[in-house]
């Protein structure tokens, strides 16, 4: 019998009636099937033995298998990203290590530990621990680099180096008149409500006091949140959110670098709000630079942008490129200003939960003022000789960092708490769990306890050496810290001294959500003026 193959020139409709009539259609339709069916079988065959296969290794054959940790955790990295993607990680992370110790598995082939030797090996000076590829989220496409997600470790210096100067507290203290005009406007703005007898949300005023600061030093000018009463100018600070939102969760993503430039994933961020704020930040920093680049703007200002302005390129004589300026400038506003509004809520979070502590610092700083017939506002290195002060800020950011995130490095091999975590493993160390290890901090490690810090000299150096506070305690500690410090010393101090501060609600008195940083929201205080103010 001819094939139906082969019969090309025999018409469609004697086709067709041909597979009625002798049924190759239906044998040929159920070899198919039959074919397609075992095919669908094997693969799904194939696909449980190996995942299979996978699961078993990961729990029993891998390197890290006798490492404690959620089980589900050394299956998949899902559940160590969905951790990061409820963004309550300064909880998660206390809880995980107060259940299974100080060396926890949080993915197949990362780790998460509280140590203070295993934070000096990873993250001290002369220690050759390299960032991981979660960091390659945060290159920006089409601009320069910025020295923080640089993993080059000589690159990395290099790009630091040349603007360390400008951050240094003597460069600091230079600017620190610019600092105090946005803390008289803050003030100024405070005492208006405060006698209308309105609940603040301290939350969004700090976030603008920190935001106008950085506008000052990057740009010459304040970016105009305080004179919009604390509102989010051009959605800024949330368009920073939603970028460190998608950018911590997506560095656990496989080929993340890819995801973030595909224009689907850019349009998921701007239907969430991200990319207007940044955008038009940009475009200000641009001519705002330009403008001072040329002496059309505070050619004779002396800021961090001036700083930048004279930085030289990492191989050569030449002038920093404008990019590499602006990249620098940006840098300061999308990590400088939250970090100093988290650590200010922090500090005057703990003072009012603690009447005690709230008396006796404000005790102090009256004195202070009286002592020394102050008329005008504190200065930094005056706050430096209020001893109590500076505890209280201290063991505030201890207990919240404004980094909560593990710093992750590649381990170079290294023993913790006994166990050996091989080379090439992923290991990192949240600051909010390495600031309350016990054996650094005492048993009472978790209480907020000011005292801890003026008991001796030979302590304090003990647990400043363990205290990471500020993204690390190495040569990548953030280097913002110096600014970060006046702002808050000055900003507590003086709200003290000028406000008695109240939280509104004492049984939800903020709500977190950490990605990266550690932000607070809807904080909500009662201020009233002090007869002793002078704003």
């Amino acid at each position: 019998m001819t094939s139906f193959w082969e019969t090309s020139t025999i018409p469609l409709s004697s086709k067709l009636l041909r597979f009625r009539e002798d049924g190759d259609l239906l044998r040929i339709l159920s070899r198919m099937t039959l074919a397609s069916s075992i095919n669908l079988q094997t693969s799904l065959i194939l696909a449980v033995i190996f995942l299979s296969t996978v699961v078993l290794y990961r729990l029993y054959f891998h390197p890290l298998a006798k490492l404690p940790g959620p089980p589900l955790a050394a299956i998949t990295g899902l559940y160590r990203t969905y951790l990061y993607y409820r963004g309550d990680w300064h909880d998660q992370v206390l809880k995980i290590h107060q259940k299974y110790g100080r060396v926890v598995r949080i993915a197949p082939n990362e780790v998460s530990a509280v140590e203070l030797a295993a934070m000096k090996q990873l993250y001290g000076h002369g220690k050759s621990a390299k960032k991981t590829t979660w960091y390659d989220v945060w290159h920006v496409p089409n601009a320069s680099e910025a020295f923080f997600a640089v993993q080059d470790q000589k690159k990395h210096a290099s790009l630091r180096k040349r603007v360390s100067a400008a951050y240094s507290m003597t460069a600091i203290l230079r600017v620190e008149q610019y600092i105090q005009s946005c803390l008289d406007l803050c003030f100024a703005k405070l005492q208006t409500q405060a006698e209308e007898g309105e609940v603040i949300d301290l939350s969004k005023w700090a976030n603008a006091f920190s935001f106008d600061v950085v506008g000052e030093l990057a740009f010459g000018q304040k970016l105009g949140h305080l004179e919009a009463n604390g509102e989010d100018v051009d959605n800024l600070r949330e368009s920073i959110r939603i970028g460190f939102m998608f950018g911590a969760v997506m560095g656990n993503i496989p080929g993340k670098t890819k995801w973030v430039m595909n224009p689907v994933f850019s349009a998921a961020v701007e239907l969430f709000g991200g990319t207007n704020g940044l955008e038009k930040l940009k475009s200000f920093s641009h001519a705002k630079i330009a403008a001072r680049k040329e002496a059309r703007d505070g050619a004779n200002r002396e800021d961090l942008l001036s700083h930048f302005l004279k930085m030289k390129k990492v191989d050569g004589p030449e002038p920093a490129s404008f990019g590499e300026v602006l990249i620098e400038a940006m840098n300061i506003v999308g990590a400088g200003a939250d970090t100093t509004s988290i650590g200010i809520r922090t500090c005057l979070y703990y003072i009012c939960t603690h009447p005690q502590v709230y008396k006796q610092l404000q005790e102090e700083v009256d004195s202070f003022y009286e002592a020394n017939n102050l008329d005008s506002p504190i200065t930094y290195t005056q706050t430096q000789q209020l001893t109590y002060l500076r505890a209280v800020v201290t063991e505030a950011l201890r207990l919240l960092p404004s980094i909560v995130w593990p710093l992750l490095r590649y381990s170079p091999g290294l023993t913790i708490d006994g166990r050996y975590i091989p080379e090439g493993v992923e290991i990192g160390i949240s600051p909010i769990a390495q600031n309350r290890d016990t054996a650094v901090f005492g048993d009472d490690a978790s209480e907020f306890r000011p005292e801890r810090w003026l008991e001796s000299a030979e302590r304090t150096s003990f647990m400043e050496s363990g205290n990471m506070t500020f993204g690390g305690n190495g040569p990548r500690t953030c280097i913002g810290r110096n600014l970060a410090l006046v702002e808050v010393h000055k900003f507590v101090a003086q709200m003290l001294r000028n406000f008695d501060i109240e939280l509104a609600n004492k049984k939800t008195p903020w709500r977190i959500s950490s990605y990266w940083f550690c932000n607070q929201l809807d904080m909500k205080v009662l201020i009233k003026p002090r007869a002793c103010s002078k704003i």
